[in-house]
């Protein structure tokens, strides 16, 4: 007899769903050829109830043999825990006489065992997956065995019995012989499965005490970052307090020390600022000098200037300018430049330069020596 092979790959994240057109026996599950770290398990949901059909890990326990009938109607949905594909394989159940599906005895041959084998199936049945399919499937098959031997069935005649009866000696013999070594094969398997529960134990034991630690470990991390926070906001507060109490005492810069060096107010009031220093002979009382400037009001408003062309020549001391300059520009050098501020007694008086130079106007020069002779 010919049993039609099932299978299926089930990867990480999916689920498949389905309703099981023709039965079939569940029989292997095992790992991917490729493998991910950790363990994996295999689920059926059926009847809205998930159950775990088994746990692989690598390594340790990469497949596993399975003994699960789902019948025609059911439907299920496999799944898995973890990051590596499974792959489930079995065979579709055959259909007897009447057109439903056969079980293992029915394929391979009665065996009338001793109690000792009875125990043992009932024995493994106890931690079996049975669906509602599968019961439905068992007590078909004990109401077919009461119709089998009911003398009401019309095809009953009872002269075959001999040969019947020879025929079932030779297959009890060799499922007898099938049956030994099947009972070794599951004792294996139940060794294994014993040695892969404990191992699988281990590895949760693990697992979690590892995740213990890990946790620890971040708690404290994360109570070290808050305190080390805190001590960062209370030393930046601290220095902010340190600095402007430095800024209410602090003297004044060095740039602006430097520049009050280089800026002079005289006893008359005229305020004479170097900007650039020049070079060679300087100026003084009697020299003719050519300038260039710009003037400009306290507001900022210019009134004059020579900023191009020929400078503006005079006889320095002579009174051919206002007192302000004839004092303000002795001892420039050529190419030097000066800021004049000069107050109005040293410049228009109170009678100022209409319409440029209102009464009583401090003026501010901005001059540089050009020639000198």
């Amino acid at each position: 007899m010919i049993l039609g092979f099932w299978g299926l790959t089930v990867f990480p994240e999916k689920t498949y769903t389905q309703v099981v057109d023709n039965s079939f026996k569940l029989s292997m599950a095992a790992l991917d050829e490729v493998i991910k770290p950790g363990r994996t398990s295999i689920r059926v949901t059926v009847d809205k109830k998930t159950f775990i059909l088994c746990s692989l890990t690598p390594g340790k326990v990469e497949q596993q043999n399975l003994d699960i009938v789902f019948t025609e109607g059911e439907e299920i949905t496999f799944s898995v825990s973890g990051d590596t594909a499974v792959h489930l394989s079995g065979n579709y159940l055959p259909e007897d006489d009447d057109g439903e599906y056969a079980d293992e005895d029915d394929m391979y041959g009665d065996v009338d065992g001793d109690s000792d084998d009875d125990d043992e199936d009932d024995d493994s049945d106890e931690n079996a997956i049975v669906t509602k399919g599968a019961k439905r499937l068992a007590q078909f098959e004990m109401d077919s065995d009461d119709d089998e031997d009911s003398e009401e069935d019309p095809d009953f005649t009872g002269e075959d019995d001999e040969d019947d009866e020879d025929e079932e000696d030779d297959d009890e013999e060799e499922g007898v012989e099938g049956q030994a070594g099947d009972e070794d094969d599951e004792d294996d398997d139940n060794d294994e499965d014993d040695e892969d529960e404990d191992e699988d134990d281990e590895d949760d034991e693990e697992e979690l005490a590892e995740a213990v630690k890990k946790l620890e470990a971040l708690k404290k991390e994360e109570a070290a970052k808050k305190e080390a926070k805190k001590k960062q906001e209370a030393a930046a507060k601290k220095q902010k307090v340190s600095e402007d109490k430095a800024v209410t005492t602090k003297p004044k810069e060095e740039a602006p020390k430097k520049k009050e060096e280089h800026k002079k107010t005289l006893p008359n009031g005229l305020v004479i600022e170097d900007v650039k220093a020049g070079e060679g002979a300087r100026a003084k009382s009697g020299k003719k000098i050519g300038m260039r400037y710009i003037g400009r009001l306290a507001n900022g408003k210019v009134f004059d200037k020579n900023t191009g062309g020929k400078p503006f020549s005079f006889n320095l001391g002579r009174g051919e300018v206002i007192k302000g300059w004839d004092l303000g520009i002795q001892g420039m050098q050529l190419g030097g430049e000066r800021r004049l501020t000069i107050p109005p007694a040293l410049a228009y008086g109170s009678r100022g330069a209409p319409p440029d130079i209102p009464p009583n106007s401090t003026l501010v020069f901005e001059v540089k020596l050009i020639s000198l002779k």
